[in-house]
């Protein structure tokens, strides 16, 4: 039997079929026990995407393991974007900090991404061997001109919704940073 085209001219037949078509769609989908919507994803119905809106402060980056991310893969979670560099002293002092708040929410939604300026890779990576960050660590000025950066440490901390808190010019204490981190944690949306 040779393929046959059907061909639909009047628009009352056309309607007709489409409601055809979709009656025979919902019926199926029904009689397996799902809505006509869903899509199955290894029998799971996946999350609706995060919507969030960095709007001037997104920025790719490609981190010192060679992954390319961008801050608005992040959307969704609580994320501080801290830049630089492996010679600013005050940098150093609030790493520890920073580390020990990573590690108590980052199952929760937090997330670090530490972007190194005004410094080659040889004293990132140096850096690095001394003091672990378990984090996203890359380097690029161009961050810190997109940011207006005119000073080191600089931070920014962005809600889950893409909106930014705080920035922090200087050194960031630990403990004014927490609460934050906790509240915006209350700001994900349930999964």
């Amino acid at each position: 039997m040779k393929n046959q085209r059907v061909y639909i001219t009047r628009p009352a037949a056309l309607i007709t079929a489409f409601a055809l078509i979709s009656a025979v769609h919902f019926t199926t989908a029904t009689a397996q026990g799902k809505s006509p919507a869903q899509k199955p994803a290894g029998g799971k119905t996946a999350p609706p995407p995060v919507k969030a809106n960095y709007g001037k402060y997104d920025f790719s980056l490609t981190t010192l393991d060679g992954k390319e991310i961008r801050l608005s893969d992040y959307a969704g979670r609580v994320v501080l974007v801290n830049l630089w560099a492996p010679w600013c002293g005050p940098c150093k002092i609030e790493m520890p900090g920073f580390a020990r708040l990573h590690e108590k929410y980052k199952d929760q939604g937090f997330e670090i991404i530490s972007v190194a300026v005004q410094t080659n890779e040889t004293a990132v990576r140096q850096y690095l061997e001394k003091f672990e960050m378990n984090w996203p660590v890359g380097m690029k000025d161009d961050v810190a001109k997109q940011y207006a950066t005119y000073g080191l440490p600089d931070n920014y901390l962005f809600l889950p919704d893409g909106m930014m808190t705080r920035h922090f010019i200087g050194f960031t204490k630990e403990e004014v940073l927490e609460p934050l981190i906790q509240a915006g944690i209350k700001r994900i949306p349930a999964k």
